[in-house]
């Protein structure tokens, strides 16, 4: 007579235990990421304080996109503007695709200025620049366009 063996127990694999030491990579580049954009965030605000229009204008991105800080398109349009005020050109055309669509409160809908900061950075050459003034050039009334492109001739940047 075949006396019964008793079942062995098995202990059930943990998919993750065999992966531990990759899990814990991970867990400490996602901290220390968190740290160091924390770090550069911080040196972007400075710089961009101190008047940098590369760190006003990607200050403007981060504030619109929330990368890094929490958004807010009033704080956006700010440091866009600040740095398109000193002549950067992507801050041109940028500022101009946010009057073009609106963002936030104090960005509302404005075909005049999104006509305004677009030909700007068209002026200095940026080709999408170009390429999206003709599309608001057909939405604009062609007095407000030419009023627009005086002031473009008019524009000093502050820098």
């Amino acid at each position: 007579m075949n006396a019964m063996k008793p079942r062995e127990k098995k202990t059930p694999k943990r998919f993750i235990w065999p992966y531990r030491n990759l899990l814990l990579v991970f867990i400490s580049v996602a901290v220390l990421t968190q740290s160091v954009w924390a770090l550069e965030t911080a040196q972007v605000m400075n710089d961009a304080a101190q008047g940098d229009e590369n760190a006003a204008y990607f200050l403007g991105v981060m504030y619109q996109t929330g990368s890094g800080v929490s958004p807010d398109c009033d704080k956006a349009l700010k440091w866009t503007e600040k740095a398109a005020l000193q002549g950067h050109t992507l801050a041109q055309s940028h500022l101009g695709m946010m009057y073009s669509k609106g963002c936030g409160e104090k960005v509302t809908k404005n075909l005049f200025e999104a006509y305004y900061w677009t030909a700007l950075a068209a002026k200095q050459g940026l080709q999408f620049a170009r390429e999206n003034l003709k599309k608001l050039e057909v939405q604009l009334h062609p007095y407000l366009t030419e009023e627009a492109q005086q002031k473009v001739k008019d524009f000093k940047p502050n820098k």
